[in-house]
């Protein structure tokens, strides 16, 4: 009974080889799926790795089509289908005043005060459906004030041709509208000078012979005689109008600048020692005080030009003041930019605002005495030395000249 049992329970040599096999299935297979494991995982790192890259392109895109859009030097408007503001860039908001979060959600017919009718924006391309061609239009901005744009419109789609919205572009052109208004101003002051340049030139013959014969009968008359005054208002007459007619003829000849090196800061000290002396005949009292900084640079003008430019601004100054007031001259450098500029205030009587504008045109003056010429010529000479003068002035508080120009002229 016993060696029966003990057969029974042993395991035969086929059970193990089938056992050895069943564990070595096993072990291949745990191997493989191992091996499957790594792969998928470092097919998951790849693909993670992937992700991130996509994502960092992704990301760097967006930044590079986000700065082109806010340095682009044109106004993008673009509306989604409901004719709601969804994008608007930094441009956009130089050209119509209205900011980015001001608009953004906002219909553009409330904002612009469009119809659907008048093909003159974005949301009659909308309404339409049709696109609008580069065209001229004026805006009013978020101040009331016209803004002359040039524009157009387009339609945004996605992959499968769909609708996203519509596209607006801006773009400002008060500076062409402003250089086409000074082109045409020149034109006309160009023709005008050379008309008036004749002009001048043939009156001085026969004020000549007038001046002559006014003389001539002086001399045969008393002091005491009612012609000899009449006589002498004449000759003055004579020579105020000769005085004009040289300034108009100075005035139409071109500028030759002879550039050389000078001390600006000389140059004002001695401009306005001569006005200063000039004052005392005059029944004034005014103050002059020069600002000038301690670093002393040559600058590149024609001396003669630039002496007789701020001579006529300090003249000018005096002028606007009656009995008492103060006149200021300040220079400023700026080394970073090649610049400097010449500040020349005064406490007068001021120029009214609509006058600002017109100050610097040939034969416009305030005075009761004057050709008008004083300032458009200081215009002309700033222009021939690459500069710019601008005023700033309150009536009864005083005016501010600005002078701008470069320290070194680049050839």
């Amino acid at each position: 009974m016993k060696d029966s049992k003990k057969t029974g329970s042993q395991v035969t040599d086929e059970q193990l080889l089938e056992l050895v096999k069943l564990f070595e299935g096993f072990t291949q297979a745990s191997s493989s799926f191992t091996q499957s494991y790594r792969k998928l995982e470092q097919q998951i790192i790849h693909l993670s790795d992937q992700l991130q890259n996509q994502s960092k392109l992704l990301h760097r895109t967006e930044v590079f089509l986000s700065s082109v859009l806010s340095n682009i030097p044109v106004g993008i408007i673009v509306i989604d289908l409901d004719g709601v503001i969804a994008m608007f860039n930094p441009y956009s908001s130089l050209i119509t005043g209205w900011r980015e979060n001001e608009v953004i959600g906002k219909r553009y017919d409330e904002i612009f005060h469009s119809e659907s009718t008048s093909p003159d924006s974005a949301f009659y391309t909308l309404i339409t459906g049709s696109i609008i061609e580069s065209r001229e239009k004026s805006i009013n901005n978020k101040d009331g004030e016209i803004v002359p744009v040039r524009f157009s419109t387009s339609w945004l789609r996605d992959n499968n041709n769909d609708s996203l919205g519509v596209l607006e572009i801006i773009e400002d052109l008060s500076p062409i509208k402003n250089l086409q208004r000074q082109m045409q101003r020149h034109e006309t002051l160009a023709s005008l000078g050379e008309m008036a340049a004749q002009v001048a030139h043939e009156l001085r013959n026969p004020l000549a012979g007038v001046q002559g014969f006014a003389q001539f009968l002086m001399e045969d008359l008393e002091e005491e005689h009612p012609a000899y005054r009449t006589a002498s208002k004449i000759v003055q007459g004579v020579h105020d109008i000769d005085h004009i007619a040289g300034d108009l003829l100075e005035f139409t000849r071109p500028i030759s600048a002879d550039y050389e090196k000078v001390n600006i800061i000389e140059l004002l000290q001695s401009e306005t020692e001569l006005l200063q002396s000039e004052l005392k005949n005059q029944n004034k009292s005014i103050t002059i005080t020069l600002n000038i900084p301690e670093e002393t640079i040559d600058v590149e003008c024609d001396s003669y030009l630039f002496k007789q430019a701020i001579l006529n601004l300090l003249k000018n100054a005096a002028n606007a003041i009656e009995f008492e007031g103060e006149i200021t001259v300040s220079l400023v450098w700026n080394l970073m930019k090649n610049r400097y500029r010449i500040y020349i205030e005064d406490t007068g009587h001021g120029i009214p605002e609509d006058s600002l504008d017109k100050i610097f045109h040939p034969f416009y003056t305030t005075r009761s005495k004057g050709t008008g010429l004083g300032l458009a010529m200081v215009k002309k000479i700033l222009h021939v030395h690459d500069g710019d003068i601008e005023v700033e002035s309150k009536v009864g508080e005083g005016s501010l000249f600005t002078l701008e120009l470069p320290i070194t002229r680049l050839a």
